[in-house]
């Protein structure tokens, strides 16, 4: 090789290393810019016309410097309802990176399919996200997210979600995104709360994983703080707060994590006494894997998993949540399809 192309290989090595040392923060920029994500903070009404399609009304676009500040905040408002057989999404509003993919059905039922983006790809210190999604009365959504929500390392800024789920009476709710990886030095505040209103059913999970093992990743410094609550006409009927930080001794200690590095919770309300029922649910199995269920009163189902993958510890909510759906819904225990994809 020629002096000079090895001085021209050498330029060259040392762009690609400054480019891998950019900061997380100019890249996921970078990547807004190119997909048209993050720069653009929008507002926008969606009503629908009397034939079912959707119309946008007063859109505002602020655009703004996407390197000019760290922090992104994001709020996405939904009213679902029903209009003859089909369940549709009657208005929606948003600002920042927070979307919602078209309504997909999935069968004849008029059940409709919706999916949360969230352009970014992942959560960073001194975001705040807020997603409101408000049920009427005989509507019927199921809710999910094409991926896995990424926590980012916060440098000393905690980043915050809040998800609002109200229900009138009639309505069904399954609120089923996919699992949540923290990051190392990741600072996690979740707080989600659930309102049922007369004979609406719901379920939902929120599943974590703590570093990323495969690659060699663990999750040394950082916390997470998780907060759940769910109400049946305005009375608290179950609460679950996580306060979990990085060297806490329950991530090993047998009365806590026992050394596992995901976790899932999954509840269901609005199910029948059936004891038949809560024996097959617990009678599943998946390997590595520690799985419980309780039954509460006011037809509240709670279960909770352990395990080394978010794969196999959503394989087995899942397939409580595919045992449980047929008495909760009235319809076949079938994935959606974004989950094989």
């Amino acid at each position: 090789m020629t002096q000079r192309n090895k001085r021209a290989g050498a330029s060259y090595q040392g762009y690609v290393n400054q480019r891998m040392r950019a900061s997380a923060w100019q890249w996921r920029n970078l990547c807004a810019i190119l997909f048209h994500a993050a720069p653009v903070a929008c507002s926008s009404a969606i009503r629908r016309m009397p034939d079912g399609g959707p119309t946008t009304q007063n859109t505002e676009c602020r655009k703004a410097n996407p390197l000019s500040s760290r922090e992104w905040k994001a709020r996405l408002a939904i009213r679902i309802a029903k209009r003859g057989q089909r369940t549709i999404v009657e208005h929606a509003h948003h600002f920042g990176p927070l979307r919602i993919q078209k309504a997909l059905y999935p069968d004849t039922s008029g059940q409709m399919d919706l999916l949360l983006l969230h352009p970014p790809g992942g959560i960073a210190g001194g975001d705040q996200l807020s997603i409101t999604i408000d049920l009427v009365s005989g509507a019927h959504a199921r809710i999910s997210t094409p991926g896995a929500a990424k926590w980012y390392r916060s440098g000393g800024h905690p980043a915050g979600q809040t998800v609002t789920l109200n229900l009138q009476g009639g309505s069904v709710l399954e609120w089923l995104p996919q699992e949540a990886i923290i990051f190392d030095d990741a600072d996690v505040r979740s707080e989600t709360r659930i309102d049922c209103a007369g004979d609406s059913r719901a379920c939902g999970w929120d599943i974590w994983m703590l570093g990323r093992k495969r690659s060699g990743e663990h999750f040394s410094s950082g916390e997470m703080r998780q907060h759940t609550r769910l109400y049946r006409e305005q009375t608290l009927l179950w609460s679950e707060r996580v306060r979990l930080a990085a060297d806490d001794p329950l991530r090993t200690s047998a009365l806590g994590w026992n050394g596992a590095n995901v976790h899932g919770n999954f509840w269901a309300l609005g199910l029948p006494q059936d004891e038949s029922l809560l024996q097959s649910c617990r009678e599943i199995r998946r390997d590595g894997v520690h799985l419980g269920i309780t039954r509460f009163d006011h037809g509240l189902w709670v279960a909770r998993a352990l395990g080394h993958s978010a794969e196999s510890v959503r394989a087995a909510l899942t397939e409580i949540w595919c045992q449980l759906r047929p008495a909760l819904c009235n319809a076949p225990g079938i994935p959606p399809r974004i989950w094989s994809t």
